[in-house]
Order: structure tokens, then C-alpha cells, then sequence
């Protein structure tokens, strides 16, 4: 960084000559900012009797890239376009050679490049700098997007992609030339986002006057369920599991929510909750049965499959009786402790020792604490206290420091406490919950404290994760040594959960005094309204196939966090239009209705960094990306689906490679698998969240064919993806960003009708966009027959949703909301 400000400073004043560019700035760029080595450029190489003035070679001496530099006197005047206020941008060279200067110098170096041999020239004054492509195969070079600097900044702001482009290793080991610059297909042209020039894309939504009181009862009621709530655990706690839902089983009909083969092969058991905790249950009470408590059991379940309420139900709440005689239970919450390996196991067992102390031991009177240590204190008398009487100052400044020194031994003092408890007929029981919190290393710190405390204290450790933090830590090798017994708890059916929810809120609301005070609720016409909304709700969840329930347990995978979360964003959200739906019992979603709040509960505009919803249709790699990658990949796995053997299963690796093979599209893969595995559309047999090389293998969800089955063809989902979808079209991004800015003013002139129209003219033209490009990709990369073609697909479906929008806004059936 100090280099590049040196350079900053001296560029400052536009005065320097071809020799001070040089050696001033492009010397220092190449050398201390992408390192490369004095070996590997040469200066000055002469070519059919010119210079040519930087040759970066291989390491067998072969030209990389050819630099001519200008003085920084030579302006080069770089086109306009809406991505020029970032520090680098794709621009066609034919655009590029509108300008004098710039055509003259590209000209000089693409015939060095030719004499050469060279693919690959770049020219600049010391400010801008132009990369470009100098012999494509099956394109025109003019035709061909150049990589523009536009200024000295991209070495500092940018420094990671300046390495990841132009950097030694990089451009020699990494061929990232090829792969940024070199024609490869379509998606080398420059790239718009119509999301980055509209100035009003944050917009929000706000038009739910009830959003606040259906707030506060979100807050309140479709959150964790309280452990000290028995009226709220009683009537909202779900023992039935995802075993009994169709949807959270794939077209095989095994559950999603299931042991994928991995955990099969460690031993982990999968079991149901029969309300009394099933086969976890059983073999904790065999386990204090038999008193053979010191050791540690693994309570898998997916992410938000209720691990963590599971156990303080049945510990706390069914309470069996054997635990009820024979156990003490200790729940050590590992939220807010110490982030570095020393300082956890330190809270940790700080927290075991407070939370097992339940006679409060520690605060008593000496007495309490000799008996408590008496097994050293009957050593400490003979060694130390010999002769002296029990009534002298020097005993009790010897007792006061013995019993100071055993009270820091946190240890020594649980082992105390534990063994007090096993004189009374009693075995410690200890739950760590919110272990998933913590990074990979910092588990592998937790493992091992928890296996010290079950031997040290001769007691049962359970411990609640999800399935990928312990793949992460067994492959490591920490666990090589232990083989803990392990259950899989299945999610709840999610509709159950969420109607057993709405029970619960009506009733509350039926039978609290002060409504005011407690949710706001000022008069019985709000308390109604709210009554009969939520009453909708509740009957489109159970109705199996209305769109509401669909979306739910589609989405989200048996995790019931999220369907929470979906939901509180459903009827919070600005979008859905109370007032309209609750004069009406039979009220049935349309998914319209049901796809915007979810993508954007509380936004105009959507973005994909802020919803829990993917956008199928991104650009993912702006070097080399297609909009179709997503799709692909779902159709893929999807294909797998059916196959028994593998259980659907598909091997990652094998599925990287082949779309690499088939499109040149590896880094697209892997991100968009990275952004599935993360939002529930696939998942993989480890339960890894995000895409590396340690996953195994990988399978769709049902989310996963909700989306090529129904949202990617849907209008709404087109609707909102189009205008956060990067573009290769300038003309198409500036109607996409004037079309945008004139919705939003029929949107809040209540104009109906014309802002319908305007959508369904966007949808159109993208959807037209996207049958061009794929079109183009199909010539370009001569694509066989074989390959799935999308664009006219959505389209035909995409005529029949618009003749049906138009005839229902013509009957006014819709409102300003759709």
C-alpha cells in the first residue's frame, strides 16, 4: 500500500514524461505491486526495428503480454457509459478506438504482439491502462471487450483483483489472462447492473398499517419457545416429524431431513420425538441406569430443526422419572463466550461450575467448603497444620489460603461437586447448547473440553450441532480418538408448526385484557381485522396445496427458524394488504401474493444480498458467466433425482467438472453452488452450507425444484430478478432503470393499470434478452441438441401468465399490491 500511495502522489501532476511513466509508475506497478520478477519482463526488446517497450514472458521465456507506454500527456479518452464511475470496466475495442490516441497505441502493440507472437497487449500513460486480446480465433479482435483501468486507484482500492488479474503468478500459473480477457464467450461483454444507477432501489414499503402489530406478536410468538413457558411449550411444542410430510420428502419418498450416508457410516442413529424424546431418551436413561456416565452424546439435527428446544422440553419439561431420581442437570449456554481456544475453555468450565453449583456451595461458610474439599484438606492437615490450634491466627490464615487456592482450581472444584452429588445417589447430566455458534477451529476446542469434563467429572456431556460442524471437525482428525454415540433428530412437518403457532396467538389475543398496552391494538375493528387475517393464514397453511403452504415447506427445508422468519416477513410485510384479505374468510393466496413479501418483505425493489431467495438468473463471474448456469445445475442434479442407488446423490466434484467440460464455466458453478447450498436449494451428504473442496456430495431439495418447476417460470420472480440480474446490454439497462423510476411514481399515484403494463413490458423484454443470449451461447460454444433450452420455455409460459394478468386487472380483481 505504501507503494502504490508513492505512485498516487507522483501521478498527482499530469506532467511526466514516457521515460518517468515508466519508470516512475509502470516500473513500480509491475515489480512491487504485482511482483513480478526482473527475470520475467524485459524493456526495450526490439521487433522488426522498433521497441517494444515491456515483454512479460513465461517462465519459458515466451511473451504473456506486450505493454507500450505513452507519457502521461496523451489523454485517452474513454467512452461514457453507466460503469464508468467504477476504477475498471469491460469496453468493446471497436469503442475504444474512437479515440486517437488509444487507437494509435493499440495499433503499435498488436503488432508487436503479431511479430511476437504474443495473444495479449496492453497499453496506458501511466493512468489508464487497456488490456486486450489480440488474435481470437472465432470473433473479430475489434469486437472483443478490453479490461480499462481508468485509473491509478484499481492498484489500491482493488488491490486483489489487480493480483488476481495481472499479478506474476496469476497471468503464469493461473492463465488469468484466458480467462479475463481471452474470448471465451458471450459473457466476456461489459456488464450493466440496472440496480446500481437506480438512485430509489432501496426504497421501502410500508403500506401494512397492522406491520407493527403483527410485529410485536412476531416477536413474541414465532420466536424460541421459552423454557420456563409451560402453557406456551405445551401448546406450540410439535413431536410430529418431517417423517409424515410428502413435501419434505423428494419424489423417492425418503426424507430430506434425513442421515445421508456419512453419518449412517459414524454410527448416528436417527430417531423420532414420540413425545417422550423417543430413542435419544431411552438410551439416556440406560446410561444412568447402568451409571455409566462419563461420556459425551451428540444430538444432530438440521439447521433450525428445534435441537436445542428438544432437549430443554424433555429435560426440563417432560422430566422422565429416572432423570428426575437419579440426575442432576446443568445447561451451560455458550452464547457470549470467548472467542479464542484459551479463554473458551476457561468459560467453559466457569460456566459448568456456576451452573452445577446449585446449592450455592461456593457461598457458604467454611465448614461447607472443608467438607466440600475434604479429601485435600485431611493431607493439608498433616502437612501444614500439625500442632497448631484451630483457634490461632496462623490455622485459619492457612485454612483461609487453602480454601482460596482450591476455589481458583475451577476443576478440581467441579470434580468436588460432582463427586457430592454421586455420594447422594445422583449422576450429573450436562447440556453445552449454542455450540454451532463458534468457527470450526473453536468447536474442535469445544469437543475436546466436553470429552474432559465427562471424564474428569464421570458425567454425561450431550452436546447439540448441526451434522456439518461435526463433519468439519472429524475430518480434521480431532475426533479420530472418540466414537461419542450420536442421534438424529428429524425436523418438525413446518405447517404443523406454524398453525399450532397461530392457535397459540389467537388465543392470546382472545383472551388478553389490555390489548393497548400489550400489542397496540387500539379498537375491536383492529382486533377483528387482525383476527380474521390471521384465521386466513392458518387455513391456507393446512390447505396443502394453496400457495402459501407450498412456498413454506418448499422453502425451507424443515428448518423451522426460517419458516418462522418467512412467515413473520409474510404478514409484516408491506405488500400483504390486510384490509383486503380479512372482510374475506375464504380468502385463497394467490402466489403472487405469496412470492414478493418473501423475496421482499420490506423493499420495493429486490435484491439478492438481502434476500433469503436466490436469484437463478445472476451473473455470477463477470469474466465468464452465463444466466443459465443456475438452472443448469438444478437440472442436473435434478435428473439425478429419481435414481435410488445414490439416493439422488451426485458427486460434486464429477458434477464441477462436467459443466466445465460442457460450458467453460467452472468458477460459475462453484459459486452458484456455494449460493444453494447456502439458501437450501441443494444440500450435500456432509451437510456442508457452503461450496469447497470438502464437499462430497450433492443432492436437490424440494426448494431446489420449486424453482425449476414453478418460481423461475413465474412472473412475479422474473418481475423482481430482472432489474437486480447483471446485463449485457446498455441499451436494455437504461430502459430497465427509466421503466424502474417510473414505476415507483404510478406506484404511489395509485395508477393501477399502467404500472401493470410496465411490468409485464419489462418482463417481456427480458425474458426476449434472455432468449438472445442463450441463443448466442448455443452457436458460440455449438452446443448440442441434447442441452436444455430455458428462454422459450419461460416464454410460453410467460404468454399465458400475461393473458391471465391482464383479464384479471382489466376485472379489477387485482389491487396496487400485485
Amino acid at each position: 500500500m505504501e507503494k502504490i500511495d508513492e505512485v498516487l502522489k507522483i501521478a498527482k501532476d499530469r506532467n511526466l514524461n514516457e521515460a518517468d511513466v515508466r519508470f516512475k509508475i509502470i516500473d513500480t506497478i509491475l515489480r512491487d505491486i504485482l511482483a513480478w520478477p526482473l527475470d520475467s519482463v524485459s524493456c526495450e526488446k526490439y521487433v522488426d526495428g522498433n521497441r517494444a517497450d515491456y515483454v512479460l514472458k513465461r517462465k519459458n521465456n515466451t511473451p504473456a503480454l506486450i505493454i507500450e507506454a505513452k507519457k502521461d500527456t496523451i489523454y485517452f479518452e474513454l467512452p461514457e457509459t453507466p460503469n464508468s464511475k467504477n476504477n475498471f470496466q469491460k469496453i468493446t475495442v471497436e469503442k475504444l478506438l474512437s479515440d486517437s490516441n488509444i487507437k494509435s497505441a493499440m495499433l503499435q502493440v498488436k503488432e508487436y504482439c503479431e511479430d511476437l507472437g504474443c495473444s495479449y497487449g496492453a497499453i496506458s500513460n501511466g493512468h489508464e491502462w487497456i488490456f486486450f486480446y489480440v488474435n481470437p480465433q472465432n470473433k473479430p479482435w475489434k469486437k472483443l471487450p478490453a479490461f480499462v483501468i481508468r485509473n491509478l486507484n484499481f492498484f489500491k482500492d482493488d488491490y486483489t483483483s489487480a493480483k488476481n488479474l495481472f499479478g506474476y503468478e496469476s497471468i503464469i500459473n493461473q492463465n488469468s489472462l484466458r480467462k479475463n480477457i481471452g474470448y471465451v464467450r458471450t459473457g466476456n461483454d461489459e456488464l450493466f447492473y440496472p440496480k446500481n444507477s437506480i438512485i430509489t432501489y432501496n426504497t421501502p414499503v410500508n403500506s401494512n398499517k397492522y406491520a407493527h402489530i403483527l410485529s410485536s406478536l412476531s416477536r413474541k410468538y414465532l420466536g424460541v419457545i421459552p423454557i420456563d413457558d409451560n402453557d406456551f411449550m405445551t401448546k406450540c411444542y410439535v413431536t410430529n416429524k418431517g417423517h409424515y410430510d410428502d413435501l419434505q420428502k423428494n419424489v423417492q419418498g425418503f426424507v430430506f431431513d434425513s442421515l445421508t450416508p456419512f453419518f449412517k457410516n459414524q454410527g448416528v442413529r436417527d430417531f423420532s420425538d414420540d413425545k417422550k424424546g423417543g430413542a435419544f431418551a431411552y438410551k439416556i436413561q440406560e446410561i444412568i441406569k447402568k451409571e455409566n456416565l462419563d461420556n459425551v452424546m451428540i444430538l444432530f439435527g438440521g439447521r433450525g430443526s428445534g435441537k436445542s428446544t428438544f432437549l430443554k422440553r424433555f429435560f426440563y419439561y417432560i422430566k422422565p422419572a429416572e432423570i428426575e431420581m437419579y440426575a442432576q442437570l446443568s445447561l451451560v449456554d455458550l452464547l457470549n463466550s470467548a472467542q479464542e481456544a484459551e479463554g473458551l475453555t476457561k468459560d467453559i468450565w466457569g460456566k459448568v461450575l456456576e451452573s452445577i453449583d446449585t446449592k450455592k456451595i461456593l457461598e457458604q461458610g467454611k465448614k461447607e467448603l472443608l467438607e466440600l474439599y475434604s479429601d485435600k484438606f485431611e493431607l493439608f492437615k498433616k502437612q501444614f497444620l500439625e500442632g497448631l490450634s484451630e483457634d490461632s491466627l496462623d490455622y485459619q490464615r492457612l485454612v483461609n489460603d487453602f480454601i482460596i487456592k482450591q476455589k481458583d482450581d475451577v476443576k478440581y472444584t467441579c470434580e468436588r461437586l460432582s463427586f457430592s452429588l454421586k455420594t447422594k445417589g445422583k449422576g450429573l447430566i450436562i447440556i453445552l447448547d449454542n455450540l454451532d455458534q463458534f468457527p470450526p477451529n473453536l468447536q474442535d476446542v469445544c469437543f475436546l473440553t466436553a470429552t474432559e469434563i465427562a471424564k474428569k467429572l464421570g458425567c454425561l456431556v450431550i452436546i447439540s450441532m448441526r451434522e456439518e460442524r461435526f463433519y468439519r471437525v472429524k475430518t480434521k482428525g480431532v475426533l479420530d480418538a472418540y466414537n461419542p454415540p450420536g442421534y438424529h433428530l428429524t425436523s418438525p412437518v413446518i405447517p404443523d408448526v406454524l398453525v399450532k403457532r397461530i392457535y397459540y396467538i389467537l388465543d392470546i389475543l382472545k383472551g388478553t385484557p389490555d390489548l393497548e398496552t400489550d400489542f397496540n391494538i387500539k379498537n375491536v375493528n383492529e382486533l377483528n381485522t387482525i383476527i380474521s387475517f390471521l384465521e386466513i393464514c392458518k387455513n391456507e397453511i393446512r390447505r396443502r396445496r394453496s400457495a402459501l403452504s407450498t412456498f413454506l415447506r418448499y422453502s425451507t427445508h424443515g428448518d423451522v427458524r426460517m419458516a418462522l422468519d418467512f412467515f413473520k416477513g409474510f404478514i409484516t410485510s408491506g405488500y400483504t394488504n390486510i384490509n383486503e384479505m380479512a372482510p374475506h374468510p375464504d380468502w385463497k393466496f394467490q402466489i403472487h401474493q405469496v412470492i414478493k413479501p418473501m423475496m421482499i418483505p420490506d423493499r420495493f425493489f429486490y435484491d439478492e444480498r438481502l434476500s433469503k431467495v436466490p436469484n437463478v438468473f445472476q451473473i455470477r463471474n463477470e469474466s465468464n458467466s452465463s444466466h443459465f448456469s443456475g438452472l443448469r445445475l438444478l437440472e442436473m442434479l435434478n435428473s439425478k433425482s429419481n435414481d435410488k442407488p445414490s439416493g439422488g446423490f451426485l458427486d460434486a466434484k464429477y458434477l464441477v467438472q462436467k459443466f466445465d467440460n460442457d460450458f467453460n464455466l467452472k468458477e460459475d458453478a462453484e459459486k452458484h453452488l456455494d449460493i444453494y447450498l447456502s439458501r437450501g436449494l441443494i444440500e450435500s451428504s456432509n451437510r456442508l452450507e457452503e461450496y469447497n473442496e470438502t464437499v462430497d456430495q450433492i443432492r436437490i431439495t424440494a426448494f431446489g425444484k420449486y424453482f425449476i418447476e414453478k418460481l423461475c417460470l413465474d412472473f412475479t420472480y422474473l418481475d423482481l430478478v430482472s432489474l437486480d440480474c447483471g446485463i449485457y446490454d446498455e441499451d436494455i439497462h437504461h430502459r430497465f432503470v427509466r421503466d424502474a423510476s417510473r414505476e415507483l411514481d404510478l406506484y404511489f399515484s395509485g395508477n393501477f393499470m399502467d404500472r401493470i403494463n410496465l411490468r409485464l413490458s419489462r418482463v417481456d423484454m427480458f425474458i426476449n434478452y434472455l432468449i438472445k443470449q442463450e441463443e448466442k451461447e448455443f452457436s458460440e460454444l455449438n452446443l448440442s441438441g441434447e442441452t436444455k433450452q430455458y428462454g422459450l420455455k419461460i416464454y410460453e409460459h410467460f404468454k399465458k401468465q400475461k393473458a391471465k394478468i391482464e383479464r384479471s386487472a382489466q376485472r379489477k380483481l387485482e389491487n396496487e399490491y400485485y
